[in-house]
């Protein structure tokens, strides 16, 4: 079963809770693996594929990542390779990719009853291919950011 993973804390003490949007963004997603949803909750790190998507769980959305499925070239194939700052080319199909998911309602409750927020990623694989198999560390980011609008 693939692994959630879960953010660091991160101190919204100060933030105020008639904000307009939040946002949550996660950045820098590797998605050469399989594809898979990914159900964001906020302040509770024991998510899983079981958890559902209540309000009462501290399910916030989900995003999805197609993924490529493994690297079925040469090797060297996949290797992401930056271009040039004016290169008119599109970029390498694997670079590394962003989410931003809207969050207002549960970013909202969540700065109502704590101080603190931890983000947890829960992937939700419903097929794969036996080359890819079902990793158990399916999603693999950067950073993840809590953005707020007032």
């Amino acid at each position: 079963m693939p692994k959630p993973v879960s953010s660091q804390t991160l101190r919204v003490a100060d933030l105020d809770s008639q904000l307009y949007r939040a946002d949550i963004e996660v950045h820098g997603i590797d998605h050469a693996g399989p594809s898979y949803q990914a159900r964001i909750y906020l302040n509770n790190p024991t998510a899983n594929e079981d958890s559902g998507v209540a309000p009462e769980t501290g399910y916030a959305g989900s995003f999805h990542i197609f993924g490529h499925g493994g690297c079925l070239g040469d090797p060297g194939h996949c290797d992401v390779v930056t271009r040039r700052l004016y290169d008119p080319r599109p970029g390498h199909p694997l670079t590394p990719g962003r989410k931003v998911v809207i969050a207002t309602d549960a970013v909202r409750r969540a700065i109502q009853a704590t101080n603190e927020i931890t983000v947890t990623l829960v992937p939700i694989i419903l097929s794969t291919t036996p080359r890819v198999g079902r990793p158990d560390d399916v999603i693999k980011f950067d950073t993840i950011r809590l953005v707020t609008y007032r």
